[in-house]
């Protein structure tokens, strides 16, 4: 085979994202030890140049563009809690939420002791008999020291199904001999790169086929010289789409294909393998379990029912509210002998602070409790019908009646820096999502009484238009805004009012009244909101005094 020199196509090297993506394909690249820190601190797109002595790529991490600009908050990426990088963070988050595609490899570390056809054989069993994937569709590499690798065109969606890939490899080499490399398979593994030179044996990783022996093999490593890859996307191009024709019949929109941006010929839904555990697998569910599972994996499920809870109520008295912003995970439980049996919710904390400040909880799952009784949190929790993976604010106190509320993604990860950040707060959580248009209710300490006002701090609060693609009440209210308050009924108007209500009587007058314009009549509307405060029903509005009517 002729030498090549020619560098590889950057066609896949640029860094600009569409703006209409919702996720964001990342790479953690990892480098040799004496040419800087074994991983990088920070993930990079997919489509980003292979940075400059890198040897390995991790698994592909959707981020959202959130999280993804977040990082450049951070000047080396070492400046999180906990002396983590922002990168091992996200990798973390990423995890929880089953957004990881793992690429399949295959390696075997014995070629030097086993004959290149044996591995090989190996290889095959294990594409054709395990996975089901034709191993002719497969890339087999030359590591450039001591490794064959495959590159299979699939991946592996979700900690669940690496585990089982995982699983599968360990039964195979027990059953038939085989020397796999099995730690493949752990969570954010980091696999070698096409054309990089071994820092051992100066020689390039380098594809070969299957029916080559050892002085073919050796020779093409020495002869051949390689560019690595411009973008870990040619890696994924060249493996799925020229190597393994797993392709679309035409490019994919990522509005209507979530993941299509991974590769824009890739068929996700052919190239993601779904492997079938073990029959005579029986597995205890893990509320069940009281022992710290020794699978690392099924940690975030177990925690989210046996790790400590957190209670918005817990050291109220004369401190201020407790806040916590988490993702749903679950449907509620309880546990006898644990706090009285009061109902539970697994729960992904994205930042939680106690009402005395001193219990916080960090992109953590545990159980959050809820108050049980009349108007209490548990009754509300069940009426608004929380689902797996809604994104909710709980802003709790002395009360145990607490303020809670359905959020954005985007707002949910804003509100969470806020409260958990270096110089983050309650306050600050607050604050950003008083002016997002939520109402999180009086701040300061929970015995303090709200003033007749509506607020603590007597100041009028302010009533934003509603937003767009919002349901109920806010969506009525933005009908309103825009096309007239004659377009509701009279049912309508009243589930309006009573979302405004809750910024205050003032503020409500105010929006009403610019609704109706020349048409407002002071009378009928003073009896309209008064009726709905005065109703006993209504305790949300019992800090309302009625005023006048105006003259």
């Amino acid at each position: 085979m002729t030498a090549s020199t020619s560098k590889r196509s950057s066609a896949y090297s640029a860094t600009t994202v569409p703006s209409e993506w919702d996720a964001v394909p990342c790479v953690q690249y990892g480098f040799p030890e004496d040419k800087g820190p074994i991983r990088a601190p920070k993930l990079k797109t997919i489509f980003e140049p292979v940075p400059e002595g890198a040897h390995t790529a991790s698994p592909v991490y959707l981020l959202t563009p959130e999280e993804y600009d977040r990082q450049d908050e951070f000047e080396s990426g070492y400046e999180i809690s906990g002396k983590r990088s922002i990168g091992k963070e996200l990798q973390d988050t990423c995890e929880g939420d089953g957004r990881v595609f793992y690429p399949v490899h295959i390696e075997s570390d014995v070629y030097h002791e086993k004959d290149a056809q044996t591995l090989i054989d190996w290889f095959r069993e294990f594409t054709d008999d395990r996975l089901g994937v034709p191993f002719h569709n497969c890339s087999c590499y030359f590591s450039g020291n001591r490794s064959i690798h495959v590159h299979v065109p699939h991946f592996v969606h979700g900690e669940e199904q690496r585990e089982r890939l995982k699983k599968q490899a360990e039964a195979f080499c027990e059953e038939t001999g085989a020397k796999l490399d099995v730690s493949l398979y752990y969570r954010k593994g980091l696999f070698r790169l096409p054309g990089v030179t071994h820092e051992s044996s100066t020689l390039q990783k380098v594809q070969i086929e299957p029916e080559w022996e050892h002085d073919r093999i050796i020779s093409e490593a020495t002869s051949v010289c390689t560019e690595p890859p411009a973008s870990y996307a040619e890696v994924l191009r060249d493996v799925f789409v020229h190597r393994g024709g797993v392709t679309s019949p035409t490019a994919q929109s990522p509005k209507e294909e979530p993941h299509a941006e991974i590769h824009p010929h890739l068929d996700l839904d052919a190239a993601v393998l779904e492997l079938v555990p073990d029959e005579r697998e029986v597995e205890t569910p893990l509320i069940e379990q009281r022992e710290y599972p020794m699978n690392t994996f099924d940690a975030p499920g177990w925690l989210m029912y046996n790790a400590k809870e957190f209670s918005p109520y817990a050291y109220a008295s004369g401190n201020p509210r407790s806040v916590a912003v988490i993702q749903v995970k679950g449907g509620a439980f309880a546990r006898k002998g644990r706090r009285n049996g009061a109902p539970m919710v697994p729960v992904w904390f994205i930042g939680a602070i106690g009402c005395d400040g001193s219990f916080t909880k960090e992109t953590e799952h545990a159980p959050l409790q809820l108050s049980e009784g009349n108007r209490k949190d548990f009754e509300k929790w069940s009426r608004q019908g929380y689902q797996n993976g809604d994104y909710v604010v709980i802003v709790g106190g002395q009360s145990r009646s607490s303020i809670i509320f359905s959020v954005t993604r985007t707002e949910a990860l804003q509100a969470g820096y806020h409260l958990v950040r270096t110089e983050g707060s309650r306050k600050a959580a607050l604050n950003y999502l008083s002016n997002r248009g939520y109402d999180v209710g009086a701040s300061g300490s929970t015995s303090t009484t709200a003033s007749r006002s509506g607020t603590a701090t007597g100041k009028t609060k302010t009533i934003w238009p509603a937003r767009e693609n919002q349901g109920g009440a806010e969506a009525l209210q933005r009908k309103a805004e825009h096309e007239g308050i004659d377009t509701l009924s009279h049912n309508e108007r009243i589930r309006v009012a009573c979302r405004l209500l809750r910024y205050g009587w003032e503020p409500t007058w105010e929006w009403f009244k610019e609704r109706f314009g020349s048409s407002f009549k002071p009378e009928v509307t003073h009896c309209f909101l008064r009726g709905i405060v005065e109703e006993s029903s209504f305790e949300e509005y019992n800090h309302i005094d009625v005023p006048a009517l105006p003259a």
